[in-house]
Formats: C-alpha cells, structure tokens, sequence
C-alpha cells in the first residue's frame, strides 16, 4: 500500500482530532473533506498491540490502560503474566501466534520477555534483561501494584525462581538478525533508578531514545512519547 500524500495526511490528522474529541483547534488543518474518514481508514490501519508489564505488575496497569484509551481504534492485549518466566514467555509466545500482533510493548521485566519474541516489531521500554539480580534481593512474598484477573493477590519470590530467570536470561540474544534489529526499539528514562540496560541493549540494537524520567512511565510520556513511537510503526505497516 503506498504512503498518503500530504493531503491525505492532513485528512488523516483531522479525522484523527475528530474522533478523540479535539474540534477546536484544528481549523489550521484546513476544511474537513468528505473523505476524510476513508482516507483515515485506508491509511491509518487498526493495530493489535501486545503489552507485557513487569514484575509485580498485572495486565490492568496504568500503562496498560493509558494505551487503551490514547488508541482507542486499536485493540491492546494485556495478560496477567505467570510468575513463572517459561510459562509467562510460552503465554505470549501463544498469543503471537493465534493473535496476529502487529507491534509488542514490553516494559521492565516485561521487556525481557518480549525481547525473546522474534520476529514481531517491538518496543522495549526501560528492559530488565537481568531481573534474576534484582529478584535475589527481593526473596519472600509481595503484593501485586494491580488487581489481576485470575484473582491472586500475591507471588513468591524464590532462590528456584531467580534461578529459572537466570537460565532464560543467558540466552536472551541469541538468534539476532539484522531484521530482527531493524523492527526493534529501546526505549529509556535518563534518571533510571531500578534497571539500566540502555548500554546492554546498544550492543544489540541500533534504534535507541531517551526520556526525562525514571523506570516507570509517566502519563506526558505515554502520550507524547511511546505513542508517537506507536504511529512510527504503524506507517511502517504502509509499506
């Protein structure tokens, strides 16, 4: 499919305002055409985003449900992960295949994970490509930050479980390609305070930004940062 022209790109802007609500303030855009709700849909194709949060997280995180509601004409899959890294990877392994996801969102321990599922574009927010450390530093039971929706409350942290991340952690780079490189996208806070991969992952990957901020992400960056990365890889789906 070719690339709108700007014409096209301004129907796609305008619609775009339309549809979330921003009627004031796009006059500058031009007059609305007719066809600005086709062009919209020929050029601005739906997603099926897959995110994958981190540890003590849950698929209802604020990340999560930020996404959902910045896009909402895409379709946001979110599981609660296994505490267990091999079934939580088996897990998102399944619904790459059964799903047909365009783009995965991973972040912190989540990124990990999601760095092992070739093939698919990505985006690797601030990525814990070694959680087992910070896990032996966490042994005992903790609470998950959101609810989940098979009902736990909690999880374990054992030696057996920071040894099972560990195995899966030696072998998080192996099978890289310069495809796999090219569709994939290292996103990290400057003030970093829980992980900081960044350098890890420059060695892999050659497709780097930054953000004023720590290890979770704030509301202005979601809107103003991963999702313009979003509509990055969205266009890329024109060509």
């Amino acid at each position: 499919m070719k690339k709108p022209t700007i014409d096209e790109w301004f129907a796609i802007q305008r619609e775009k305002a339309r549809r979330m609500g921003y009627i004031g303030g796009v006059e500058e855009l031009g007059i609305w055409s007719p066809r600005d709700r086709e062009i919209y849909e020929r050029y601005h194709p739906s997603m099926k985003i897959l995110y994958v949060h981190g540890l003590s997280s849950s698929g209802t995180s604020q990340t999560a449900s930020m996404l959902r509601n910045c896009l909402p004409e895409d379709v946001v899959i979110s599981p609660d992960l296994p505490i267990d890294p091999d079934e939580a990877l088996e897990l998102l392994r399944l619904i790459v295949s059964t799903q047909k996801i365009d783009l995965v969102i991973g972040s912190s321990m989540g990124g990990m994970l999601a760095q092992k599922l070739r093939g698919c574009p990505k985006i690797l927010v601030n990525p814990a490509f070694h959680v087992s450390q910070l896990m032996r530093g966490m042994l005992g039971k903790h609470e998950f930050f959101s609810m989940r929706t098979d009902g736990l409350t909690e999880y374990e942290i054992t030696e057996e479980l920071c040894d099972r991340y560990e195995c899966l952690e030696r072998e998080q780079f192996g099978g890289l390609c310069n495809h796999e490189r090219e569709i994939t996208l290292g996103m990290f806070g400057r003030y970093d305070d829980v992980v900081d991969c960044s350098e890890e992952f420059k060695q892999h990957y050659p497709h780097v930004c930054y953000y004023d901020g720590g290890h979770r992400l704030s509301e202005e960056v979601i809107k103003e940062l991963l999702v313009t990365k979003i509509e990055v890889f969205r266009a890329q789906m024109l060509d």
